[in-house]
């Protein structure tokens, strides 16, 4: 007892209280004194704290008071057998087994697992059926509104300085394996699965898309430990799976244009490919509102920050919900994707030095980090298992290897004569196997399209599509971040703690300089021939 009192008033001298209650004098001193960063038992081990049951009182009571606001707010449909009771359900289940799977010591599933675990468990067992409850246009829109997302965090980590450097190596990292990919999984589903040409490229697209949440977060936390600090492998990489990402939505653009095609339109607009067509009106669009938005609101506005966000949203919600309307295939999601890296190029240029994107990438991730167990909840709860023959699954296995294997072996021949390692270029290709969030998202999208054409033929191809695309995700999500992990450290070299605060330090003056490395080389290169 008397150890936790000196504990409280050393914490006290440093700003600082690590009891339960140190402060309330009403409650028993046990209780109040109650270190809580330590284990609760030594039977649990040390990862469970005291910290940790109060967050999970935490949870438990917002979940209570979201419940109870809903239920008052809404009425009759918040009750047991209403439309809204199993969907708050749903959703609050994937967010919890998501990432109650996500914290299992060693095993490093990503949260999109879980959370479509929980989804398929929904639909399996007969708990709630989405399509009676809800209807095919809400799960549009959930959809719709969670892929918008996506897209503004791809678009806010692109950056500019990664992409001078290194423009060959980006490029042929970023565009090469997933167009590879795109081909040989077009191919496979023509040839194995018998589908018409331009159904088996579009869902070549949508298989070829790597997922953005699971191989950006394996490699900041590789980065974290050091791994791959001195090569700057984070900001290459994730700078080249956004422009991965980017490229395969164009790609599903015009594809899926090509499917959908409005045969009784013979407007002007109809001798332009719909596809390009949708390309140019959404990079068109997001150039406007990102230069907008570069000044509006001003850089010496109070909450300038917050302003910039709710701007940015509302103007990327705008783009894509009108895009759906409008039947614009994927002009929505470029026109977010450009819309955010211009504007947040543009307040880099305005505000010089002093400006930084990570609290504007930090609010999006923590808006994504609730929108995720929706989106990818929904996805699973769509997905019904009666109809799914084992021989239909190995079929489509088999195209998901195929295409796997093409693109691991174009990461490794496009990081060919660079600066990497032959075990530094074989993570690369682990790290470009993950698959996830886009899958969830755009396979849907094919479904909820067929079906208003009132094709069965149509309708069973969607619906095959989405069933490939469920065993990308169930498959290649977690052994994806398993494998690069597990890799990591054993093909990256570990920079020690302070090397990476000198490198980091040498980096962070380097850019305030505004002088490229290699220019500085250049200039001592010089300066010793003179000498």
């Amino acid at each position: 007892m008397a150890d936790a009192q000196e504990q409280i008033y050393e914490n006290e001298g440093n700003g600082l209280d690590e009891t339960c209650c140190g402060r309330a004098i009403f409650c028993h001193p046990v209780i109040r004194n109650i270190p809580v960063n330590h284990a609760i038992s030594s039977c649990l081990g040390e990862a469970i704290t005291w910290s940790s049951i109060l967050w999970l009182l935490t949870c438990l009571s917002i979940l209570t008071v979201a419940f109870g606001t809903l239920y008052f707010l809404i009425g009759p449909s918040m009750t047991p057998g209403g439309s809204l009771f199993g969907l708050f359900w749903l959703i609050v289940s994937s967010y919890a087994l998501g990432w109650s799977l996500a914290y299992i010591p060693y095993l490093n599933i990503p949260p999109v697992f879980g959370m479509l675990l929980a989804g398929m468990i929904f639909s399996g067992t007969g708990i709630y059926d989405i399509h009676e409850e809800i209807g095919a246009g809400t799960t549009g829109k959930i959809r719709t509104i969670c892929l918008t997302f996506i897209m503004i965090r791809a678009g806010l980590q692109l950056t500019t300085t990664a992409i001078r450097r290194h423009p060959y190596f980006l490029l042929c990292l970023a565009l090469i394996p997933c167009t590879v990919e795109f081909f040989t999984v077009g191919l496979a589903c023509k040839f194995i699965l018998d589908y018409p040409w331009h159904w088996a490229f579009l869902t070549g697209t949508i298989v070829a898309c790597m997922s953005p949440v699971v191989t950006v977060n394996c490699i900041l936390a590789l980065a974290d430990k050091g791994y791959g600090e001195d090569r700057g492998m984070a900001t290459l990489l994730c700078t080249a799976a956004s422009i991965d990402d980017v490229h395969i939505v164009s790609l599903f653009s015009v594809c899926y244009s090509f499917v959908f095609t409005d045969k009784d339109d013979h407007g002007l607009s109809s001798y332009i490919p719909r596809g390009v067509r949708d390309l140019l009106i959404g990079l068109a669009v997001g150039l406007v509102l990102g230069v907008i938005f570069t000044f509006l609101p001003h850089r010496n506005t109070k909450y300038v920050t917050w302003y910039r966000v709710v701007s940015l949203v509302l103007g990327c919600l705008m783009c894509t919900i009108g895009a759906s309307k409008l039947a614009v295939t994927g002009g929505g999601y470029l026109a977010t994707v450009s819309m955010s890296f211009i504007a947040a190029r543009g307040w880099k240029l305005l505000s010089g030095v002093t400006f930084d994107v990570t609290p504007l990438r930090l609010v999006i991730h923590f808006i994504w980090h609730f929108m995720q167990p929706v989106l990818v909840g929904v996805i699973g709860a769509e997905i019904d298992f009666t109809l799914w023959s084992p021989e239909r699954f190995g079929l489509h296995v088999l195209c998901i290897i195929l295409g796997l294997a093409a693109r691991s072996a174009c990461a490794i021949l496009a990081t060919y004569r660079t600066p990497f390692t032959m075990k530094e270029r074989v993570f690369v290709a682990f790290a470009w196997l993950p698959k996830g969030t886009l899958q969830a998202a755009l396979a849907p999208m094919a479904l909820e399209e067929a079906r208003r054409t009132d094709d069965e033929n149509e309708i069973s191809i969607a619906i095959d599509v989405v069933r490939i695309s469920v065993v990308a995700i169930v498959f290649l999500a977690p052994l994806g971040a398993v494998i690069m992990m597990v890799s990591g450290p054993l093909l990256l070299n570990r920079l020690e703690e302070d090397e990476i605060h000198r490198h980091r330090q040498l980096s962070f003056l380097r850019w305030t300089s505004l002088q490229p490395v290699h220019n500085n080389r250049q200039r001592n290169s010089s300066i010793r021939r003179q000498s």
